[in-house]
């Protein structure tokens, strides 16, 4: 009867371990995709660094076209009128 014990204490103990590898890739699998895949931390903060960059691309178009509007209405008052 010893015998018997062993082999199906073996078995679940293989059991447990095939289970656990499982769960353990599993896991892996996720935090890989999480760390790098298409919903990433690392596309996040890609996506948060253009975003800065936009805003502040925004801003100087913003300054650029305020200046260009009144050197144009300028131009256009020294003009004659007709």
């Amino acid at each position: 009867m010893q015998k018997t014990k062993k082999k199906s204490g073996i078995g679940g103990f293989i059991l447990i371990v095939i289970f656990s590898l499982l769960v353990t890739i599993y896991f892996a699998l996720h935090w890989v995709n999480l760390l790098f895949g298409d919903n990433s931390i690392e596309v996040y903060n890609s996506l948060k660094n253009r975003k800065a960059y936009l805003e502040n691309e925004i801003a100087r178009l913003q300054k650029t076209n305020a200046y260009l509007q009144k050197e144009y209405f300028e131009l256009k008052n020294l003009e004659p009128e007709e």
